[in-house]
């Protein structure tokens, strides 16, 4: 967000509270009789090729360093989000041990940003695979392109953070989407696994690919790390990007 508007606009996240709270809450598997967490079908499983999302089997996935269980925990994950979202899993990878998959690697949404950790893959049902459309914003450039496999979809400028809130760089997924409650920030937005530099937004300062009421910012360093882009444009990433789209953000 600009920061000119800090002290009169909600943060990112604290709408996506509000958009979410209305919608549907799917169930996870339940625990076993022992506690345990019960074992994901390898039939809804096998046939996901990688990279792809997940769901949790259990109420929540501890992450390990290593895909070794006595690997020091690095995160645990809840399988229902702040705002009654399920959690999604971006699955990068897996371990098999004696033919069959054992551990899968993801990605950590979280500081510091680009962490990787192993969940034991009873823990997790694999989705769907992720698929060949990505995003690419191009920082220096304020300039985004999606492209399906090798070939560009839609290219557009863009708003980035300013130099004192940069908005990181890496490699992301789109963890949730929604339509925001204000029009700030436009008929549609994306939340990022990426988190901003700014540590006083709710939630950690979850970085949000979104519109805006003030065109005129597209093309600038204006936000808090946020990437804004015209209502027209985001209008037509609503139907053509998923929750688990990679998002690439260079230099």
């Amino acid at each position: 967000m600009n920061a000119t508007n800090q002290s009169n606009r909600p943060a990112f996240l604290a709408l996506a509270v509000a958009a979410a709270l209305s919608a549907l809450v799917v169930p996870v598997s339940a625990t076993a009789s022992d506690g345990s967490l019960a074992t994901a079908s390898r039939a809804s499983t096998d046939h996901v090729r990688l990279p792809a999302v997940a769901e949790a089997v259990g109420p929540r996935v501890g992450v390990r360093r290593g895909p070794r269980a006595e690997a020091p925990r690095i995160a645990t994950m809840n399988a229902i989000r702040f705002d009654r979202r399920l959690t999604v899993f971006f699955v990068a990878g897996s371990r098999t041990v004696d033919g069959e998959t054992a551990w899968y690697r993801i990605k950590v949404p979280g500081r510091p940003n680009g962490r990787s950790g192993w969940v034991p893959a009873r823990q997790l049902r694999l989705l769907r695979s992720v698929g060949k459309v990505r995003i690419v914003i191009d920082r220096g450039r304020r300039r985004m392109v999606l492209k399906r496999g090798g070939k560009t979809i839609v290219a557009a400028p863009v708003a980035v953070g300013t130099p004192d809130a940069p908005t990181p760089l890496g490699r992301f997924y789109v963890a949730a989407r929604f339509a925001p409650a204000d029009d700030f920030l436009g008929p549609w937005a994306f939340e990022l696994s990426a988190y901003a530099a700014i540590t006083d937004w709710p939630r950690g300062g979850i970085v949000g690919l979104h519109g805006t009421s003030e065109p005129w910012s597209i093309g600038r360093r204006a936000s808090h790390g946020c990437i804004r882009t015209y209502n027209r444009v985001i209008r037509k990433l609503r139907h053509k990007v998923r929750v688990g789209t990679v998002i690439r953000i260079k230099r």
